[in-house]
């Protein structure tokens, strides 16, 4: 590889990473808290993941292995091949290398996403990075989603959440950048609710203004 391939690759390595809130943002909103895209993930992350891991003391675990934190062994490879034709036609429309800079940021990204989400629920995994304020920062972030499901969806870059308004504050305020941000008015989610008898996943899905809530027995699926 070339010094100026290298340097071609570092800078498409530096757009992409960022980049890559706005797909973190998407992914989660309609993958993770809607039945439209996939029902198992909507139910291992919606119905399993946050109805063991809420806002309240729950929100950590002392469990040496707890199942319900980690995505599956299969999701990096699937990312990476998921956004593997975007990075191809950007290389061919540009003639700029910049695959091996786009495929680096997607398991940069994901690495971090996995350690740091890890460590947000086993306070055990926290104590080196518990030192560091970005990290408090993202933690606070990322608990105030567990009680407004529908806010701050990203955990590792925040840009999606601030820039398309769904970002909030450890108060439920919510935070815009480009008007005065007002005291939060969506209810937060209550973790007693639970559905009638019969109720499918599909049908359990709130509208997009409000969390999704409903208890399952059953923590077998992975986020």
């Amino acid at each position: 590889m070339t010094t100026s391939n290298l340097l071609f690759q570092l800078a498409a390595f530096a757009i992409y990473f960022p980049a890559l809130s706005f797909f973190e943002w998407a992914f989660h909103r309609y993958a993770f808290h809607t039945p439209k895209v996939s029902k198992h993930m909507f139910r291992a992350h919606t119905l399993v993941h946050h109805q063991v891991y809420k806002h309240d003391d729950t929100y950590h675990t002392h469990d040496d292995h707890p199942r319900e934190v980690p995505m599956n062994w299969w999701a990096l490879p699937a990312l990476m091949g998921t956004l593997l034709p975007v990075f191809v036609i950007v290389q061919l429309v540009t003639g700029i290398p910049s695959i091996w800079g786009g495929l680096a940021a997607v398991v940069a990204y994901y690495g971090i996403y996995e350690s740091i989400h890890w460590a947000m629920h086993v306070p055990r995994a926290a104590k080196f990075l518990s030192r560091f304020r970005l990290y408090r920062f993202l933690d606070a972030h990322h608990r105030a989603h567990h009680k407004y499901m529908l806010s701050n969806l990203n955990v590792v870059v925040p840009l999606a959440d601030l820039l398309l308004g769904t970002l909030r504050a450890a108060d439920g305020t919510r935070i815009r950048p480009f008007r005065k941000s007002a005291p939060a008015k969506v209810k937060a989610a209550t973790p007693e609710a639970t559905p009638a008898a019969g109720t499918s996943a599909a049908t359990s899905a709130a509208p997009a203004h409000r969390p999704v809530v409903e208890r399952r027995k059953s923590a077998t699926n992975r986020v």
